[in-house]
């Protein structure tokens, strides 16, 4: 892989991460239904939640505009390959 891809996926893989973190942490400060009565918006799990939301958004931003560099033609990909890389891809977002 040349170095531009693998500082791509660390990047992303970061953010994928990052997300993955942040979604169980919200999943954890979510309020209980004994304190839903008592509600006052004070529960950390809804910005937790936008936070995770938005750096999945990023992450697939970037691989978008950066293109899928793992579909581009090379010799080394066969066809079935470039297809589920590709499938992957739209399944994705």
């Amino acid at each position: 892989m040349e170095k531009k891809a693998r500082v791509i996926c660390s990047a992303v893989g970061f953010l994928g991460l990052l997300s993955a973190v942040l979604g169980f942490a919200a999943e954890a400060k979510r309020e209980t239904a004994s304190d839903a009565c008592k509600y006052d918006g004070s529960t950390p799990a809804w910005g937790l939640g936008l936070a995770a939301a938005l750096t999945l958004m990023v992450a697939q931003i970037i691989i978008s505009i950066t293109g899928c560099f793992c579909c581009r033609r090379h010799s080394y990909l066969s066809n079935s390959n470039r297809r589920l890389a590709i499938i992957c891809f739209v399944i994705s977002w």
